[in-house]
């Protein structure tokens, strides 16, 4: 049902940046809370107690709720996030005028101010956030020692007193689904945290130290069960000429174009990712070194068969490609990557569209007297 409110939370989110956004879509849904809300008091006091006057005003505090949205629209978030509280603590200074000597309901909506003030602002904002809670429990204090001048339910209508319940219920279950929103967008939030610190955004692939951290927890678990673990760096042709001719853009798109099609010719819970520009790399679980020589070709075969349009021009990739497997002489998962990298530049020298194989025991001779150039 949230779901369905989309259009109206998200008011405003193209002005906002990403730590904005979360708040903004609270004080939106806090807006149609308390509009929602007063509209439901101004049909109780009309049509249940015969009251007019309070209908009537609290339909015009509902419009001024309205208003929220407004300022959110334009991006004005900090007036926003003022304004329905300013109008929410206006609202039950009128109250008491109109509805009974105890002032039930005032004190249940004054005792949630706290926590939606706690929703809608930011955790840096300490002064907001203490000095409305503050002003709640004043008005509290004011509503329950200012008489009522005329007590809506000193009238003993059963099915008036049956109404009123019924609101109250109603806006309880609201301040529940509110902070029910509140926990969710959080958990969304967590988990596009994570995302830009384990994945790779342009290509939804795993970044660069998330290989390298996965290649060295696998490459622990392949030494304690006695299995292999090989790795496969794949490193297209001529992609800087790409960038140069077509522009960043079109570059990008090749290596969505790759990405994709590496995921589809894997098993689904192949660990893929891109270490850096137009770099990939694959990890084998429990795969010997004929195995991953089968698979790097299969890819090699795969990307050459490809299409990738540039400019409305169907045109062939190809790709020159680097297999490593563990043995006595790897020490750690990151080795492996390392030692793939520097078998793609021996793939390059041999010509494009190549396969090498490098063993993790050469490694060191080959860092002192290799370089590695991206193409």
């Amino acid at each position: 049902m949230i779901n369905s409110l989309n259009p109206i939370l998200n008011l405003g989110i193209t002005r906002c940046d990403k730590l904005q956004v979360h708040h903004l879509r609270m004080v939106n849904l806090l807006t149609c809370l308390c509009a929602g809300g007063t509209l439901l008091f101004s049909a109780l006091f009309w049509f249940a107690f015969g009251s007019a006057t309070a209908a009537l005003l609290n339909g015009l505090f509902a419009m001024l709720y309205l208003i929220s949205f407004v300022l959110t629209r334009e991006g004005i978030l900090w007036m926003a996030k003022y304004w329905i509280f300013v109008t929410f603590f206006l609202q039950q200074l009128f109250l008491p005028l109109f509805v009974l000597s105890a002032n039930f309901e005032t004190e249940l909506l004054l005792l949630v101010v706290p926590t939606a003030v706690v929703l809608v602002f930011d955790p840096n904002e300490r002064l907001p956030r203490y000095g409305l809670s503050l002003i709640a429990i004043f008005l509290l204090f004011l509503a329950k020692t200012v008489p009522s001048a005329d007590p809506v339910l000193a009238l003993t209508d059963t099915n008036a007193r049956a109404a009123y319940l019924c609101v109250i219920l109603i806006l309880v279950l609201a301040s529940v689904a509110l902070t029910d929103f509140y926990l969710v967008d959080l958990h969304s939030i967590d988990e596009s945290s994570r995302k830009l610190v384990h994945e790779d955004l342009l290509t939804e692939t795993a970044n660069s130290q998330s290989l390298y951290n996965q290649a060295d927890e696998l490459f622990f678990q392949a030494q304690r069960r006695g299995e292999p673990l090989s790795i496969i760096v794949i490193n297209l042709d001529d992609f800087r000429q790409i960038n140069e001719m077509h522009g960043r853009p079109t570059g990008d798109q090749v290596l969505v174009h790759i990405a994709d099609l590496l995921k589809e010719q894997l098993p689904p819970a192949t660990p893929i990712g891109r270490l850096y520009a137009d770099n990939f790399a694959v990890l084998l679980r429990n795969t010997p070194s004929n195995e991953a020589m089968r698979v790097a070709e299969q890819l090699k075969l795969a990307i050459g068969r490809s299409v990738v349009l540039l400019d409305n021009t169907a045109v062939k990739r190809t790709a020159s490609l680097g297999v490593t497997t563990s043995n006595e002489g790897c020490l750690a998962g990151f080795q492996l990557i390392d030692t793939a990298i520097l078998a793609v530049q021996n793939a390059k020298k041999r010509g494009k569209n190549k396969i090498q194989t490098l063993s993790p025991k050469g490694i060191n001779a080959l860092y002192r007297n290799e370089h590695y150039q991206p193409s």
